[in-house]
């Protein structure tokens, strides 16, 4: 059955506190089958003290028996109740680290192709309700749906008639909610998705509030805000709502109009003479055990049909093959730094190839320089280094090694990567070079900053080091977070290096600067530049010219001017008049 699947599901995360969990359950029936025998004790009482005279110490006992069982019931479900929590916390925990460490350890593609904003609420909807069904559903439902059957047992003990009422009236209610929660459920699901969309628009937008400014766009902002929200959120849940409220209405009527003919019945079974008013205080006693549990259980049941879905969505993302970093690979004992293409193809999809047969050789300690016009796949490239994508056909060679042999945790280690847009997180300066190297020394991470021509700017700020940069280093000047991101990549003392333009939008003292700790940083390791500026690749020992997805030119900056081919009219269109 699905609901055991689905159970199976929970399980998974509950498994190592399974000791935990069976204790609470115990614990949980325990005080449900105190509470169902409650309404027992005092419809007993009643028939004492009105049908016969009765023994004054009994009845004594009777009443501290149902104090007893009262206050143990009480305390159970306090005990549950608090560790229940506890643990739907630990489970919502687990639940979020395990997908957020899955989704940074999937391949670059998937991050190219999805929305991380819609990503992240998937997740963090999953866990949410993980913990509501841990801790509301798990330990409260279970344990009070035992509850109402051990109710209506002890009903047919002591009134076959009335048990019998109560069970109809149960079956009623139980199939009208099931039957009313379906199109919930179906609207919950769309919810979720609407949800998720918006809120990865609303992710995105707060993530580019610089970009939203810059472009005086908040007006045209808000409009798409209030767009999601309104216009697609809104309508939706409105619906949802609805769908709620009839729900609501039906069990009124249901338990309203049951109560009544079964409170009709017990009153015929006393004028009759067949049960007594202690029965029928019982019988009233058990019906109001039974109307919280009924009442909560459409809403327990939508809680986990549509918790189901949103955790299923989370475990289909956990089924996604991640990069196996402790997959066994080759391990080189000494990297020298030579990389080879070797007929290297690559494209997203087989029809379309964005690099089409790259054949190439960079020498240990050489600088190889990229060029060529937009979308012509120079990022691509160096991203293949990486192992950021497999190639489609060919091989790329470290040392003579092909690199899909390698560790793929060694592999990246021995290369560094500066981008032109520098991303740095919401963490201090200092563990913002540390990622570069997280078991370095503070006296590596001051030597890095120095090198980097960082350390001056660092030590003028109040908290030097352990200044927060703020979100995506918003804190620092364009060249300040160049030069933290070289120093991250200098104190990983890299074999290999991948440079994106890094000075194309920086002014001319800062562009000194951060040039100053390039070459610092690109000495006698094989480094590759991306090229937008043809000014930067003057002294690169070799310069690939990509145009459809080809190399049609390599060569030095002098025999590529000679030629007068394409590099030639790139290089012509940027510099006319020193030609």
């Amino acid at each position: 059955m699905q609901i055991f699947q689905e159970l199976k599901i929970i399980w998974a995360y509950l498994r190592k506190y399974k000791k935990k969990v069976w204790f609470l359950m115990f614990l949980a029936l325990i005080a449900s089958a105190t509470a169902a025998f409650i309404p027992y004790i005092y419809g007993r009482l009643v028939d004492l003290v009105s049908i016969q005279p009765s023994d004054l110490r009994f009845i004594l006992a009777l009443l501290g028996i149902w104090v007893l069982m009262s206050l143990s019931s009480s305390f159970l479900t306090r005990a549950v109740n608090n560790r229940a929590s506890f643990l739907g916390v630990d489970a919502f925990n687990d639940l979020i680290c395990q997908s957020a460490n899955h989704v940074i350890a999937l391949p670059f593609s998937f991050h190219k192709e999805k929305k991380m904003g819609e990503i992240f609420s998937k997740i963090t909807r999953a866990g949410d309700y993980l913990s509501r069904i841990v801790d509301e559903i798990l330990f409260w439902a279970f344990p009070q749906l035992f509850s109402v059957i051990a109710g209506i047992l002890i009903l047919f003990f002591v009134e076959w008639r009335l048990a019998f009422g109560a069970t109809i009236l149960f079956l009623i209610f139980f199939s009208i909610t099931i039957r009313k929660t379906s199109p919930i459920i179906k609207n919950q699901e769309k919810l979720n998705k609407t949800f998720e969309e918006v809120y990865g628009n609303l992710y995105d937008s707060l993530s580019n509030a610089q970009v939203i400014k810059s472009c005086a766009a908040e007006d045209f902002q808000a409009q798409r805000t209030s767009n999601d929200y309104r216009g697609k959120l809104g309508p939706v849940f409105k619906n949802f709502l609805a769908l709620w409220h009839t729900l609501a209405l039906w069990q009124r009527v249901v338990f309203s109009v049951g109560f009544v003919f079964i409170f009709g019945l017990a009153l015929l079974l006393l004028n009759r003479d067949i049960i007594s008013p202690g029965k029928l205080v019982m019988f009233l006693g058990y019906l109001s055990l039974m109307r919280a549990p009924l009442y909560g259980l459409a809403w327990h049941w939508q809680t986990f049909r549509t918790g189901m879905t949103a955790i299923k969505r989370v475990n289909d993302l956990l089924k996604i093959k991640p990069e196996d970093y402790k997959k066994k690979g080759r391990v080189l004992k000494e990297v020298r730094g030579k990389v080879e293409f070797k007929n290297v193809s690559f494209g997203y999809q087989k029809e379309f190839l964005i690099l089409k047969n790259l054949s190439f050789v960079a020498e240990p300690g050489q600088k190889i320089a990229i060029v060529g016009g937009s979308g012509e796949g120079k990022t691509t490239l160096v991203d293949l280094i990486s192992l950021y994508f497999q190639p489609l056909k060919g091989k790329i060679l470290i040392d003579g090694i092909d690199i899909q042999e390698m560790n793929l945790q060694f592999l990246r280690k021995m290369i560094a990567y500066v981008p032109q847009e520098i991303t740095l997180f919401n963490d201090t300066v200092k563990n913002n070079i540390l990622y570069g190297k997280p078991e370095a020394t503070e006296k590596e991470v001051i030597e890095a900053a120095k090198a980097a021509n960082a350390h001056e700017f660092i030590e003028s700020f109040p908290k030097k080091y352990e200044t927060l940069v703020g979100e995506r280093g918003i804190k620092l000047s364009t060249g300040q977070k160049q030069r933290i991101a070289i120093a991250r990549a200098l104190i990983r003392d890299p074999k290999i290096l991948i440079l994106d333009e890094a000075t194309s939008s920086l002014d001319s003292e800062s562009e000194k600067l951060v040039q100053e700790a390039l070459e610092r940083l690109t000495k006698g390791r094989t480094t590759f530049v991306v090229a937008h500026r043809l000014s930067t690749v003057r002294n690169a020992d070799k310069i690939l010219v990509l145009e459809k997805g080809k190399i049609i030119e390599q060569g030095t900056h002098q025999e590529l001017i000679k030629k007068k081919g394409a590099y030639y009219k790139f290089y012509s269109l940027q510099f006319q008049p020193s030609l």
